[in-house]
């Protein structure tokens, strides 16, 4: 579980694991946040048991420099934290990852560490996309330009999620989620509303050209942690990228065996 701060990481972790264990599954839920408080749901297994940003905060650094010093040290203590995960034997591990994005995604240590508890094991990046980010065209380039610079930086197929979508107008929900995968539509967009000028609009722009020429926008699936159909879809969707579907065809996949 990836995303900004607030899009609703720790929430969509509880309801998601609540959904796959009604379904049979077992999991195995992971806090991978040094300088989570309160997470709404219990940990199976939590990095806070060996390091936490709090204990460096301690130490004289100010928050964000206390988790990034905190994200980089749990490399001393993956080998330990991926132990306990695979004692549970479970069928998936979610990782509920920092809640600040950008020091965990956009420095070394965040990909890092996550690598080195994932090692070779299927895995898939739900990116969570807040639903305010979509009421707006140039937002929805920004948020989208956000989730395939993580796609970069992670190098695992991902998921695109729009997070409290009970939220969205109905606007969002008939005219344009139904749209986006139309090409230049969001330049289009972008231009109607008139929100930009000059080089930002310009920025825009490209961006919004540059999405669909990459051929990033593809399936956006709309999930309430509260909405169990669309929780049911999301872990569809994970089970499809797992188990190498054809829009993400970068496992061996031995058909015969179905394996």
């Amino acid at each position: 579980m990836v995303g900004p701060a607030g899009s609703g990481k720790s929430t969509l972790t509880m309801q998601l694991a609540n959904v796959m264990e009604s379904s049979g599954a077992s999991v195995v839920k992971v806090n991978f946040d040094p300088a989570e408080d309160k997470p709404p749901y219990d940990p199976d297994v939590d990095v806070r048991d060996y390091v936490t940003a709090e204990e460096f905060m301690d130490k004289g650094l100010g928050p964000n420099g206390a988790l990034v010093t905190a994200i980089d040290s749990l490399i001393n203590h993956v080998d330990k934290v991926r132990e306990e995960v695979e004692q549970f034997k479970a069928d998936y591990a979610i990782i509920d990852t920092p809640g600040q994005l950008e020091p965990f995604a956009y420095r070394v240590g965040g990909p890092l560490v996550l690598d080195a508890l994932i090692q070779d094991d299927k895995a898939v990046t739900v990116f969570l996309m807040d639903s305010v980010f979509f009421e707006s065209p140039a937002d929805i380039v920004s948020i989208l330009t956000l989730a395939s610079s993580v796609n970069v930086r992670l190098r695992r197929p991902q998921v695109n999620v729009i997070s409290k979508a009970d939220l969205l107008s109905p606007d969002v929900v008939n005219n344009v989620l139904p749209m986006l995968h139309e090409e230049g539509y969001l330049e289009a967009a972008v231009r109607n509303s008139k929100a930009l000028r000059g080089v930002e609009l310009n920025i825009s722009l490209s961006l919004a050209r540059a999405l669909y020429e990459a051929g990033y926008i593809g399936e956006i699936l709309p999930v309430s942690a509260y909405d169990e159909v669309s929780l049911k879809e999301l872990y569809g969707k994970v089970q499809e990228v797992l188990e190498g579907g054809e829009d993400y065809a970068i496992y061996d996949y031995d058909e015969d065996q179905g394996d």
